[in-house]
């Protein structure tokens, strides 16, 4: 009878442990998605394309503008 009882708490023993690694597991590869996307998103911020203009004469022409200068 004891040892029954024995095999009943090893058994929940190890589905928890077995959770809880699967668990982690999945934890930490969030927590490095999380970190690949916010280096791509500081990556976006800080090297913005230079900003383009472009005009339309009446004939349907597309003219590149300079940049203003702040």
């Amino acid at each position: 009878m004891v040892g029954r009882k024995h095999e009943i708490a090893r058994l929940q023993s190890d589905f928890y442990r077995d959770r809880y690694r699967k668990t982690l597991r999945w934890l930490m590869g969030s927590v490095f998605i999380m970190f690949v996307l916010l280096t791509i998103i500081i990556y976006f911020v800080l090297f913005q394309p230079q900003q383009r203009y472009y005009a339309n004469t009446t004939e349907g022409k597309i003219l590149p503008m300079q940049q203003l200068r702040r």
